[in-house]
């Protein structure tokens, strides 16, 4: 199972970082206002963490992850 670890975006908080398995991803969506890139879980959760949509997207594509459309959401 592939993991990527990726860097928390909590305000108020100290950095922080988190490794989500991949077979996990739902979808991934670039939030408004460079506030970082959302991703959702198979469980429903949402994660939100600063690395941009882009990174996030092409890391997956080299771990060999497919989305059904152009840009998931």
């Amino acid at each position: 199972m592939a993991f990527m670890i990726l860097h928390l975006n909590e305000p108020g908080r100290e950095p922080s970082r988190i490794a989500l398995a991949v077979e996990h991803i739902v979808s991934v969506r670039e939030v408004a206002d460079d506030a970082g890139t959302e991703i959702k879980l198979s469980d429903g959760t949402i994660v939100n963490v600063t690395e941009p949509y882009m990174v996030i997207v092409n890391d997956l594509g080299h771990l060999g992850v497919r989305f059904a459309s152009p840009n998931p959401t």
